[in-house]
This record gives C-alpha cells, sequence and structure tokens, in this order.
C-alpha cells in the first residue's frame, strides 16, 4: 500500500508543477490573440475618427441604429471583438501579477475552459525551472495529498485494528 501512496503523491505533483508551464503557454496564446485583435480595435478607433464619432462606442451605437440588417450584425461583431479584446487584456494582467494559487484558481474557474482547452491542444508537459514554481506546487501537492489521502488511510488503518481486535 504504501506504493500506492507514493504514486498518487508523485502524480500529484507532476499535475501541479504543470501550472507554472500552462500558465506560460496561457500568456504567450492570450498575447497573440490580443496582438491580433489590437490591429482591428485600432482600425475601429480610425474609422470613429475619420467619421467625427466622439468614441467608438458612439460610433457602434450609431451602427446599430442604422436600418440596413448588415450593418447591425456588423456592430454587433465589433462590439464582440472589443469586449473580447478588453477581457484577454484583463486576464494577461491578471496572470502576469498573479501567484501561483491565484493561477491555480484562475484555471479552475469553468468560464475559462473553452480557451484553456485550446492551449491545452498544443501543450507538451514539462517541468518548471523557477524555484517558486516548484515549491508552490510541492505545498500545493502535499496539502491535497493529505487532504485527500489521509481520511483513506486513517479508514484504513481503523479497519485493520478492527479486524485485530475481532481475530484476538
Amino acid at each position: 500500500m504504501r506504493l500506492i501512496d507514493k504514486v498518487w503523491f508523485a502524480a500529484l505533483l507532476i499535475l501541479m508543477l504543470q501550472i507554472p508551464i500552462v500558465t506560460d503557454h496561457y500568456l504567450q496564446y492570450l498575447n497573440g490573440y490580443v496582438d491580433a485583435t489590437q490591429a482591428e480595435v485600432d482600425h475601429y478607433q480610425q474609422l470613429a475618427d475619420t467619421y467625427d464619432y466622439a468614441s467608438v462606442s458612439a460610433m457602434l451605437i450609431a451602427l446599430k441604429a442604422n436600418e440596413d440588417p448588415l450593418v447591425r450584425d456588423d456592430a454587433v461583431h465589433k462590439q464582440t471583438v472589443l469586449q473580447a479584446h478588453k477581457d484577454a487584456q484583463q486576464a494577461l494582467q491578471t496572470l502576469r501579477t498573479s501567484n501561483y494559487f491565484e493561477q491555480f484558481w484562475y484555471f479552475a474557474q469553468p468560464v475559462q475552459y473553452p480557451r484553456l482547452s485550446q492551449v491545452l491542444t498544443f501543450y507538451q508537459p514539462s517541468l518548471p525551472l523557477q524555484p517558486q514554481a516548484i515549491g508552490s506546487a510541492l505545498a500545493t501537492s502535499l496539502t491535497l495529498y493529505l487532504l485527500l489521502w489521509l481520511p483513506v488511510a486513517w479508514l484504513r488503518n481503523r479497519r485493520k485494528k478492527q479486524r485485530q481486535v475481532f481475530s484476538h
């Protein structure tokens, strides 16, 4: 049974060591996305300036009020791109300034699963080189191991003691 304990802990540790690596991949993905959408956002601002709108938001309001459904749909698309760009910038800021546990919590949120699954399609497991990432992964693994495995070990020992009592 001791071998199972060690394998369980090793698996947890390897899994927890992947969080900083996934974060790096995720940041690269977000940087590419922000760079790609920045060109569109800049173009929207240029259109607003060219046609004397006070802001991109004011231009989108005017476009949504247009009678042509194509123009209205395009305005909705532009608004979606602007919001996605803003969300990606906020995610970049959050992940750049967060610690290991905050990153773990960020990825645990169901709203992140679609983008995270895209990042994971190109992911190759590896080991982080930062000492703080290794220490945090070790602490998290140990905590999870104790929280998940100790109750099992306690029940196993209790049953073993009960069997010993009944066999005597």
